[in-house]
């Protein structure tokens, strides 16, 4: 069995990832760990995830916990210290934490000389398989207008999110377009499109788990390939089967296509 630790265990991804990993029996989940001073969201994260037996540790860091993988779902600080942990500890990491700097991809480029890192914007399977489908039609479709939308509940901080990010980002790849000219933010006003462009537009409405739309536009047709979340387990479920493929690998950066062979 996998000992893992859940850093960021207080918040939605957290709470789902603690319940999940409870219900896996190849899983042993040995600590929830949320920020000292988050003490007031409660002090037993497996109550906080509907399972209630999983103690809750408030702690700044693994202090003397013993685990084989760390999964980070909190907020760029919090990251920054498990990291750091991470580190000290020859711990792997599995990070699913959003709104990261160009400092911090540098820093986890660092920590993969020494420790297995595995970063991913989206742990979904069938969201992975959309982004390798998604490039293909690119390929396919030469000439046809390509947009992106992302749709993701009210709370969400960022925007776009990372997976229509990363989705543009493989979309420009697969098109050989450079990102800083072709993607296109905001379109208002007098703007017409050129036609390299790959506009990425942003809802945040009511308790949207997440979709994300790729559209290929031609003359008299138009495909989409789209992803539905109807709930975070999809991505809690991609993290669990991340964590436990990362535990004893070698130093080294890795992402979800490694863990899934595509």
């Amino acid at each position: 069995m996998t000992k893992l630790a859940i850093h960021g265990a207080a918040g939605r991804m957290g709470r789902r990832l603690v319940a999940l990993a409870e219900q896996d029996s190849t899983l042993n989940p040995v600590a929830a760990i949320e920020h000292a001073g988050n003490a007031d969201l409660g002090t037993d994260a497996g109550t906080l995830a509907g399972c209630g037996t999983l103690g809750f540790a408030l702690t700044d860091n693994l202090g003397d916990i013993q685990c084989d993988a760390l999964i980070d779902f909190s907020l760029p600080e919090g990251f920054r210290r498990a990291l750091t942990d991470c580190i000290n500890r020859k711990l792997p990491i599995v990070v699913g934490t959003t709104g990261l700097t160009p400092e911090d991809d540098n820093a986890l480029n660092q920590a993969a000389a020494t420790i297995p890192v595995l970063q991913a914007t989206n742990f979904s399977l069938v969201v992975n398989v959309m982004w390798k489908l998604a490039a293909e039609a690119a390929q396919l479709l030469e000439g046809y207008d390509i947009e992106v939308l992302e749709a993701h509940h009210r709370y969400k901080q960022d925007a776009p999110s990372g997976t229509a990010l990363t989705l543009a980002h493989k979309l420009c790849q697969a098109t050989g377009r450079d990102p800083e000219q072709a993607l296109v933010f905001a379109r208002h006003g007098d703007a017409p499109r050129k036609t390299s462009d790959i506009t990425v537009q942003t809802l945040r409405i009511g308790d949207d788990p997440g979709q994300h739309t790729a559209f290929f536009a031609g003359i008299g047709e138009r495909l989409e390939i789209k992803h539905v979340s109807t709930s975070r387990d999809s991505y809690a479920l991609g993290a669990l089967r991340a964590a436990k493929w990362l535990a004893g690998k070698a130093p080294g950066r890795y992402d979800m296509t490694d863990v899934l062979g595509i």
